[in-house]
């Protein structure tokens, strides 16, 4: 009788329990296992595709050694370091001004959308064009080498909403005649310019 005073109720259910619960906690980490196995598998994709858009885009070479252009992309760390450099090297920048220049990066770092349609100088319409066609040069490698890219998504990533407001701050502008040019808050400008300085 004193024997069953020391007995666990349900001994044998508790005992299965504990076996289900150690084979599901192996189950569990043999599953962690396989998915990290699979994260590294597709990490090394996309770095081979990665590596296929540096190499056509001329960034590296056939034996994956930096060239200049990935060793200028390399140095821009505020902007799409790709769209900058291809612009760089297209000669874009050459025949601007200093204002005109600091107005096309503003594309290159400026993010948020406005309400309002752009009315460009007439400056900046081969420009910004020559900007566009090299984003959709970039977009279009990265497709091809199957790295999930939307090229018009990407293309239009790029807005022109700054480029006066920006000109205009370079010509000597208030930033109270800055403000009433655009429906962009003040503190959207003033980010933009922090970046822009960067």
């Amino acid at each position: 009788a004193g024997d069953e005073e020391f007995r666990i109720p349900d001994m044998n259910a508790r005992l299965e329990a504990y076996r289900r619960k150690v084979a599901l906690e192996e189950q569990a980490k043999t599953i962690r296992k396989q998915m990290k196995i699979s994260q590294e598998i597709i990490l090394k994709d996309e770095l081979k595709c990665r590596k296929r858009v540096l190499r056509r885009l001329g960034y590296t070479n056939a034996e994956n050694v930096i060239e200049v252009k990935g060793r200028v992309a390399s140095e821009i760390s505020t902007a799409d370091e790709l769209l900058a450099t291809e612009l760089i090297f297209n000669g874009l920048f050459s025949d601007l001004d200093v204002e005109q220049t600091v107005a096309m990066m503003s594309c290159l770092i400026y993010q948020e959308k406005s309400k309002e349609t752009v009315k460009l100088k007439e400056e900046f319409a081969v420009p910004l064009r020559m900007m566009q066609e090299a984003a959709r040069r970039i977009a279009t490698v990265a497709q091809e080498s199957e790295i999930g890219v939307d090229v018009e998504e990407y293309v239009d990533s790029f807005k022109p909403d700054m480029m006066d407001i920006v000109y205009s701050w370079c010509k000597g502008a208030k930033f109270s005649d800055i403000c009433k040019m655009t429906d962009i808050f003040e503190g959207s400008i003033i980010r933009a310019m922090r970046r822009l300085e960067e």
